[in-house]
């Protein structure tokens, strides 16, 4: 069946503060993004954001659906970590990612797209997010609801558990009703590179709601060996991983303990973005 795609961007410039994405380029006035006519569901979001590497920090950014043509009520999403250790040189790209997920929508009713960055103030984020809408939901495939959950990791080989998201400083970590799994799993995790050494980064799900106990699954590692004089160190930038068909078992209504650490050289404070799509 045909899809359609429509799309918003527009830049972070403050830390932990919502910032609603309400251009498309040279469409500097879009108006209201609204549910196409016949369209359903969301099945694919489709999101890039980079930083402007203008502080020496590090960063997480995710992204926020919201408004009435949502009916299951707003849904977040991880969009990229980065860092850099200093803050007179960079040049990187980040490629878009393509998140299917489930989302039912009201056709002719306004989706609202916001885009936020947590962590450091690194000086501004870009972002661009695209939602794919369609008539149904694949084949065998169930409605989603999302978690995200973002923070720091200060100290290496020590278990961070992540609390917050963004200017929403305490989301429920309660799983909700009617869903039986962790279906994906998206995040990103980078460190500032502010010392040299090389570091991996683990996601830890655990809590009552995780019926077979704690699962640990690598997500990314970072690295860092010092310049030479008068050269700048190149920053980190990491796009959204989307590891699908986990099948991670829950208790609907108990509440998730969601953690990352990074194990074995501490090269600069870590940040982290990680959504749970339940089913």
């Amino acid at each position: 069946m045909p899809k359609l795609y429509r799309t918003r961007e527009g830049d972070a410039t403050a830390v932990d503060t919502r910032t609603q994405l309400t251009t498309v380029g040279s469409e500097t006035a879009p108006g209201p993004l609204l549910v196409p006519q016949g369209m359903k569901f969301i099945t694919g979001v489709i999101v890039t954001a980079i930083q402007n590497m203008a502080a020496a920090t590090g960063f997480s950014a995710l992204v926020r659906l919201e408004g009435p043509g949502l009916p299951n009520g707003p849904e977040t999403l991880a969009a990229a970590a980065g860092g850099v250790p200093v803050a007179t040189g960079g040049n990187a790209v980040n490629p878009a990612v393509r998140i299917p997920v489930n989302f039912p929508v009201t056709p002719a009713n306004e989706i609202i797209i916001f885009g936020e960055m947590c962590g450091t103030d690194i000086g501004g984020t870009g972002l661009a997010v695209t939602l794919e809408f369609s008539e149904s939901l694949p084949a065998g495939e169930k409605v989603n609801k999302t978690f995200t959950v973002e923070g720091d990791i200060a100290s290496v080989d020590t278990k961070t558990n992540l609390t917050t998201q963004g200017s929403v400083t305490a989301p429920s970590p309660v799983v909700p009703s009617g869903v039986t799994k962790i279906d994906k799993i998206v995040v990103a995790c980078a460190s500032e590179g502010l010392a040299d050494g090389k570091q991996t980064w683990l996601l830890r799900l655990g809590g009552n709601a995780v019926k077979n106990g704690e699962q640990v699954i690598a997500i990314s590692s970072s690295a860092r060996i010092a310049v030479q004089d008068g050269s700048d160190a190149a920053p980190q930038i990491m796009s959204p991983i989307v590891l699908e068909n986990v099948d991670i078992a829950v208790n609907m209504s108990d509440t998730i303990s969601v953690s990352v650490e990074g194990a074995g050289d501490d090269t600069g404070t870590g940040h982290a973005v990680v959504t749970l799509v339940y089913a």
